[in-house]
């Protein structure tokens, strides 16, 4: 009996198995397709009358297909799912193997195996395959976009292709960019721009960048005392660097999206560098202003910088003070505002840096967390098939692609809280995975108590009459 109950179960989770294998190869073609046909209307314009030959059009379309394949994945997972359970619930299959004493646990092992098969394979393709396929991307819209290559350069991240210097452009639209900072680090000075508005423009082996309302603080190394800081209408940067053709063509730029999981490791290692060697110029400058920076906190020396330059200001207010006294106190001032300025300027290079960190970890943990979702997904895609009792696609497809929706809002909303630092990047990225993973789990031990139907908890059907009653 026990030979023959395994033989049963083995030739049910075969059957499970192979269900799953249709639906999902046919939502992944049709989705898939879906959304590389809508991609390619909004890129249209970028195409017609570029005299591009067959070869050039069908790699824009296989490589724009890349990043729309890792995305659809796990929604052909949920719709393989709801699909499966949906015609087994229709079919009373899933009664005929409860009455021959098979849980719903078991039913469910074959799918989960599916999805983390699934799941195995995205890992492997988010961090060796999708990289590599996002960077062949961006060279090709650019040689299509432009009679030239261009300095390769993502908004949100630093440009790092003009030797000793770092450029943060926060926004690009067209041709146009918005809150840029520049950051030069040579022997003897240090000069940082920030500009509202700007442009950027490769003239011979000359870089040209604009820049429209903003700052210039510069300060020399060896000299702790003396600091400039300007306000302009209009800078003109022009940075001249050798072999920038053959730099451009090279094309060693890459965004996050580009890269491996490991590539962007050394990246968070290289910030986190930064960011330590931001916050000892801090505790640095402090000392050369005569303070003891032994156990100081860095995120304090510009509260400390503020104290001092208040005081100073409430002695320099005293009667009765000599001439010599005044100057004395002056000169400290003009010193204690130089000081706070760089301290300032290297407070908001640090932030600057803590945003770039935070932008890989996100991709890094988005890699992995994406993957996983399908797995997720199986936990509340079986348990709502069997409610559905519908296995056609287009109901499956209907629930599947509100759940995802639902999802990548959290992912979307996620990433952008963490870009600002206002959320940690692990948890911006697993938000969605954790709260699906608590649904599907609900819904699962539904499924197991055999209730076709799920009964709202006792206390939220308190709540929801204790208001009904009080509207009355």
């Amino acid at each position: 009996m026990y030979f023959l109950n395994m033989f049963r179960i083995k030739k049910i989770f075969s059957y499970v198995f192979k269900e799953h294998l249709f639906p999902f190869v046919g939502a992944l073609f049709v989705f898939s397709f879906i959304f590389l046909v809508q991609y390619l209307i909004s890129q249209i314009d970028k195409l017609v009358g570029k005299d591009l030959g067959f070869m050039v059009i069908s790699e824009f379309m296989l490589l724009s297909l890349a990043p729309i394949f890792a995305e659809v994945v796990p929604v052909a997972v949920f719709i393989a799912v709801l699909m499966a359970f949906g015609r087994f619930g229709e079919d009373n299959e899933i009664t005929a193997w409860r009455a021959s004493g098979i849980n719903f646990i078991r039913i469910l092992v074959p799918s989960l195996v599916f999805a983390t098969i699934i799941a195995a394979g995205m890992l492997y393709y988010n961090d060796s395959v999708l990289p590599d396929a996002n960077h062949k991307y961006k060279l090709l819209r650019q040689d299509i976009a432009y009679k030239h290559p261009d300095i390769n350069f993502d908004a949100g991240y630093f440009l790092e292709d003009i030797p000793d210097y770092r450029i943060l452009i926060r926004e690009k639209r067209d041709d146009k960019l918005y809150d840029i900072l520049v950051y030069h680090d040579a022997a003897r000075v240090q000069e940082t721009i920030w500009a509202q508005s700007g442009k950027l423009e490769v003239v011979g082996d000359k870089v040209i960048l604009n820049l429209y309302d903003g700052e210039y603080h510069e300060f020399l190394q060896d000299r702790s005392q003396e600091y400039r800081r300007s306000s302009f209408d209009k800078f003109r940067m022009v940075v001249a660097v050798q072999n920038l053709e053959l730099r451009r063509r090279d094309s060693k730029f890459r965004s996050d999206r580009e890269m491996s999981l490991a590539d962007m490791l050394k990246k968070v290692e290289e910030y986190r560098g930064l960011q330590e060697k931001s916050k000892q110029n801090m505790l640095k400058n402090l000392s050369a202003a005569g303070f003891d920076t032994l156990g100081i906190d860095p995120g304090k020396t510009l509260d400390i910088a503020n104290a001092s330059i208040a005081n100073i200001k409430v002695l320099s207010s005293a009667e009765g003070l000599k001439v010599e006294e005044k100057k004395a106190l002056r000169d400290s001032l003009r010193a204690m505002e130089n000081t706070k300025n760089r301290i300032r300027s290297f407070r908001d290079m640090s932030r600057r840096y803590k945003q770039s960190e935070s932008k890989y970890l996100v991709e890094m943990h988005k890699k992995i967390a994406m993957p996983i979702s399908a797995i997720i997904f199986v936990l509340i895609g079986a348990p709502l098939g069997m409610i559905v009792r519908k296995g056609g696609l287009g109901i499956s497809g209907g629930i599947s692609l509100v759940f995802f929706l639902i999802y990548w809002g959290i992912l979307m909303t996620g990433e952008r809280l963490a870009d600002r630092l206002l959320m940690q990047p692990w948890l911006a990225m697993w938000a969605g995975n954790i709260l699906f993973a608590v649904i599907g789990i609900f819904l699962v031990r539904y499924a197991i108590r055999e209730r076709i139907t799920i009964k709202v908890p006792r206390f939220i059907e308190k709540l929801f009459l204790k208001f009904k009653n009080r509207k009355r």
